[in-house]
C-alpha cells in the first residue's frame, strides 16, 4: 500500500466553487476503483477565517491537496490522468505516514469535517543534515506540537520521493485539524482559552522547537476544509 499527496491548482477560467465540486463529485467518481482510501482538503470560503494562517513562498499556493491510498503507484497508471482533467498543474509525493491523532468521530465519510485542516509543506534547512531533522521532528516536536495546540487530528507524512521534476524541496508534510474558532483566536489554537499565561508560554514553547527544524523560508501553510471521500 501507498499513500500518495498531490497538489492541485486550479484552472485559470474555472471558480474555485466549481474547482470544488468537480473534485468532490467527478474526482471522486473517476477514482472509484483505482484509491483504497481518498481524502480532499480544499482552500475554500469556509476556511476564509484562517487566512492569516496561510503561508506561502511558493506562490500561488495550491487551491486543493489530495491525500490518497493506492495498492501501488505502478498499478495506478491513469491516476494522473483524472487530476489533469480538473486541474491546471499537479505536484504529487508518495509519503510515508504515522498517524498521531486522528479523532475519527469529527471527520465522517462523506462529509465536511469538524473545524479546520491545516495542510504544512515542509523543507529541510541548509544547515541541517536529513538524519537530525528527523530526530527532532519525531522524537522532540510532536510530543510539543500535540500538547501545546488544539488539534484533534494530527498526521505527519515524511516524503519518500517526489512525483515530479518541477515539485519543491519538500522533506515532509502535517496535517493538523483544529476546532473552527482556532481559525482566528489564538487562545482556542494553542488550547489556552481565558489564560494569558498558558497561551503565551504555549505559543513560545511551539515557536522555540519549530525555529530549530525549519526553514520558514521555504514553508507552505494552507488552511482548507477536509472531506474524506472513500
Amino acid at each position: 500500500m501507498e499513500k500518495l499527496v498531490y497538489q492541485l491548482w486550479k484552472k485559470d477560467d474555472d471558480s474555485l466553487e466549481n474547482f470544488k465540486e468537480s473534485l468532490l463529485s467527478n474526482l471522486t467518481k473517476d477514482l472509484d476503483g483505482l484509491v483504497k482510501e481518498l481524502q480532499i482538503n480544499i482552500a475554500d470560503a469556509d476556511v476564509e477565517p484562517a487566512s492569516g494562517l496561510a503561508q506561502s513562498n511558493y506562490p500561488p499556493a495550491a487551491n486543493a491537496v489530495i491525500f490518497l491510498k493506492v495498492q501501488s503507484y505502478f498499478l495506478a497508471h491513469t491516476l494522473e490522468d483524472h487530476l489533469h482533467k480538473v486541474a491546471k498543474k499537479i505536484h504529487g509525493f508518495v509519503v510515508s505516514e504515522s498517524v498521531i491523532l486522528d479523532d475519527i468521530k469529527k471527520s465522517p465519510l462523506g462529509l465536511r469535517s469538524e473545524g479546520f485542516s491545516q495542510v504544512v509543506f515542509l523543507e529541510k534547512p541548509e544547515t541541517m543534515c536529513t538524519f537530525d531533522w528527523f530526530e527532532h521532528w519525531t522524537k522532540h516536536h510532536t510530543k510539543i506540537a500535540i500538547e501545546t495546540q488544539s488539534n484533534f487530528i494530527y498526521i505527519q507524512n515524511s516524503i519518500v520521493r517526489s512525483l515530479q521534476k518541477s515539485s519543491p524541496a519538500f522533506i515532509a508534510i502535517i496535517e493538523e485539524c483544529f476546532p473552527y474558532e482556532a481559525m482566528s483566536d489564538p487562545e482556542v489554537f494553542y488550547d489556552a482559552v481565558n489564560n494569558p499565561e498558558l497561551l503565551a508560554k504555549n505559543g513560545q514553547v511551539m515557536m522555540s522547537s519549530c525555529e530549530k527544524f525549519i526553514d520558514f523560508k521555504k514553508i507552505e501553510v494552507i488552511p482548507t476544509s477536509r472531506y474524506r471521500m472513500v
